[in-house]
């Protein structure tokens, strides 16, 4: 199995499918291959490695999986579906499609411990746990400090959010028989709120990030280092919820209310929860096998990246005795990424030269303009454009967190015959002569005919791409 998923034709379909999906359908491939040797009445020369791969991808392409991220995303929103991805480097891939087979480029496991050690130094806690997803992370969480008696959690109306999956946190309190006692207001409360909600049936504090990216307004609330102080002084413990984080500052890039996991801890946080995809990795396609002898596409396709609770030793010792913890324990395909993006991030200099999303934010907007200029030029002598523009804007993080943006460069392409949404759907559909498929671009409001190429989220060897699809596009007739 490690030859097979090694060969180039489907380690380069695990570049761009979930590598579950790719090893589920290899073994289904390899079972039927073996079913169809013992019916066979007379002996007969088994296909070799390149033969199996050809089947594999061939079974793979007709598949009803669900389609993959645009090639090209020039949107300007970095991560562009309803949960946050982004690719996955290189290395990451090689280590989860070598745990597959059983081993590791270096012939080791990926280790918990070395996990572990490498979370505690990103964020100065003193411990930490891995399980396979932020949902997880809280239901473990709340459920492992409702004994005693003690059920509440005292929160504000502000930190009961949705996450970007669907689920909301209070209903995560329910399910693990917690009851979300909040005071103060939405935008506002003091810790005399804090005081007047606590009492002997409270089980933990629960806050989530300080800056909600939701609201259009800044929230009013204590610092959290007094929120520390005052659950320590009744002996709870404080429970932060990081849905977006960060080992490394981001302010440098112009991305501004995105706390670091190592500030957080410095202010007294007790646990910390947060995910490992988003700013904190890429996107770990990977999912269970259920056993079933036809992969459910859905289930091998779905973006889930495992999450970190982290913080004081003694209360993840509790979290680690819950019943619940074994059912939440990470995939080894996980855990092997995970080492692999950990080890890339320990310092922000390597995060910057080899985790893609990292290589988007750290690219300077004077970088952008030149970039951003250049294809203009390009652009403008294409027959059927009228005008082009370089404009100064922002690329997002997420729509559904709108606050969350960092300075960016657009190309606005105007076409005199074309309106934007038939631009928009044929560079989607797209193929170069190379085999390279789908640019995303926006529409500019108000401007019917106007396309926008956020240069934010394009990596620079993709720019001639681009220019080249819409002189394709445009001088071909390709568009009707």
């Amino acid at each position: 199995m490690t030859d097979l998923l090694s060969s180039p034709t489907l380690k380069a379909m695990t570049n761009h499918l979930n590598p579950a999906a790719v090893f589920s359908t290899a073994r289904s491939v390899l079972e039927e291959v073996a079913a169809e040797a013992k019916n066979v009445a007379t002996e007969r020369r088994m296909p070799d490695i390149a033969e199996l791969s050809e089947r594999i991808a061939a079974r793979l392409k007709t598949m009803p999986l669900p389609q993959s991220p645009q090639l090209v995303n020039a949107t300007g929103v970095l991560f562009p579906s309803d949960i946050a991805f982004s690719e996955l480097p290189v290395k990451a891939i090689d280590r989860m499609v070598a745990s597959f087979g059983g081993e590791l480029p270096d012939q080791q496991p990926p280790k918990t411990a070395n996990v572990r050690e490498m979370i505690c130094e990103l964020t100065g806690a003193s411990d930490a746990v891995v399980v396979n997803g932020h949902a997880a992370a809280l239901l473990l969480t709340f459920a492992a400090f409702t004994r005693h008696g003690r059920y509440d959690v005292v929160t504000t109306p502000g930190d009961l959010y949705e996450a970007m999956t669907g689920y909301r946190i209070d209903g995560m309190m329910r399910l693990a028989d917690c009851v979300p006692l909040t005071v103060g207001s939405l935008t506002r409360a003091t810790l005399d709120d804090y005081a007047v909600g606590t009492n002997d049936e409270t089980a933990i504090l629960y806050c989530a990030n300080r800056i909600d990216a939701c609201l259009a307004v800044e929230r009013n609330l204590p610092e959290l280092s007094q929120l520390a102080d005052f659950a320590r002084k009744r002996n709870l413990p404080l429970v932060f919820d990081a849905e977006w984080s960060s080992f490394h500052a981001t302010e440098d890039y112009g991305l501004k209310g995105i706390p670091t996991c190592r500030d957080l801890m410095k202010q007294g946080v007790s646990l910390l929860i947060f995910s490992c995809g988003g700013l904190n990795g890429c996107d770990f396609a990977a999912a269970t096998d259920h056993g079933s002898d036809t992969p459910n596409a859905t289930v091998l396709m779905r973006r889930c990246a495992p999450a970190v609770i982290t913080g004081d030793k003694s209360l993840i010792r509790d979290i680690r005795k819950s019943p619940l913890f074994p059912v939440f324990v990470p995939s080894r395909h996980d855990m092997a990424a995970l080492e692999a993006v950990l080890s890339l991030s320990m310092t922000r200099e390597s995060a910057e030269n080899e985790l893609p999303i990292w290589q988007l934010l750290s690219t300077d907007n004077e970088n952008l303009k030149l970039r951003a200029d250049r294809m203009a030029m390009q652009i403008a002598v294409i027959p059927g454009v009228t005008d082009v523009s370089v404009v100064a804007s922002f690329a997002q993080l997420t729509p559904l967190r709108p606050r969350y943006c960092i300075p960016s460069q657009e190309v606005r392409v105007t076409f005199a015959a074309k309106t934007a949404v038939e631009m928009c759907a044929a560079l989607a559909a797209y193929h170069s002569a190379q085999g390279q498929a789908g640019i995303a671009v926006t529409g500019v409001p108000d401007q019917s005919n106007t396309i926008a190429l956020n240069l934010r989220t394009v990596f620079a060897k993709y720019d001639m791409l681009i220019t080249e699809a819409l002189i394709d596009l445009m001088t071909e007739n390709v568009i009707e």
